[in-house]
């Protein structure tokens, strides 16, 4: 069985621990979950944990960024977001500033986008643009830095975001892991594939849902009926698991 504190590789004692935050684009009814956000920020900044998310600027997203930067500065953050989405969720973001250099894409990364080696977008240097309606590969991806919701990627397709934001927790420190706010389909579907992943082997880091409320309440009683069924075993629960307080999110992928 897979736990979720192993990890594929062998990380060194500087690899940053990353957290994967799946949420909502809104900030939902009640305001305890924005509070989630903000609770969880607080503890990531507290423990040095880097953030990997969605990239987006409004609701759920845009608050735990937003906070954990005012913390932790903007190298805490990393956005991932495909250029189809950047007008849904970054609007009315403030320009998008790189000031001072930022890591390049790893190569390996920038081989799946289609980049050549020469190609811009991917490092340092100015990146005041956006990828909307980009026409090439080196124009829809691109590493900006924002000084409000800290560093983005902007990929070519959902299907690579996710697959890079899983590599980047698979790649961390001890402790790394996924974490669900709330949030709606989306957010569902990136919880799930990582833990379809988990099983498969791909990475072997767990995930947590922060229960605010009783928002997952049904997605955990829907694991109970999985392995009452036998379609799933006990195995589950390690990861895939559920905290009622954001706060408590780091000690469980730790445990």
């Amino acid at each position: 069985i897979l736990t979720k504190e192993t990890t594929m590789t062998s990380p060194t004692t500087t690899t940053p621990t990353r957290i994967c935050v799946f949420c909502g684009s809104k900030s939902g009814a009640s305001p305890a979950h924005l509070a989630s956000a903000r609770t969880l920020a607080q503890s990531m900044h507290e423990h040095s944990i880097q953030l990997v998310y969605g990239g987006g600027t409004t609701g759920m997203m845009g608050e735990i960024a937003r906070t954990l930067v005012q913390l932790s500065g903007p190298d805490a953050v990393m956005g991932v977001t495909p250029s189809a989405l950047l007008t849904r969720e970054r609007p009315g973001a403030p320009e998008e500033e790189s000031n001072q250099p930022t890591k390049k894409i790893p190569a390996s990364w920038r081989k799946r986008m289609g980049l050549t080696a020469s190609g811009g977008g991917a490092g340092g240097g100015k990146g005041t643009g956006t990828a909307a309606g980009a026409k090439t590969p080196d124009e829809a991806a691109k590493l900006l830095l924002n000084k409000e919701y800290g560093h983005v990627t902007i990929v070519p397709d959902i299907q690579m975001r996710k697959r890079y934001m899983m590599e980047l927790v698979r790649d961390g420190g001890a402790g790394s892991g996924f974490v669900a706010l709330g949030g709606a389909i989306g957010t569902l579907d990136e919880l799930m594939e990582v833990v379809s992943w988990n099983q498969m082997g791909v990475h072997r880091r767990g995930a947590c849902m922060v229960n605010v409320e009783g928002y997952w309440d049904g997605v955990l009683q829907w694991m109970e009926k999985v392995i009452e069924e036998q379609f799933g075993g006990e195995h589950l629960k390690h990861i895939l698991g559920s905290v009622t307080d954001a706060g408590e999110v780091v000690a469980w992928l730790k445990g």
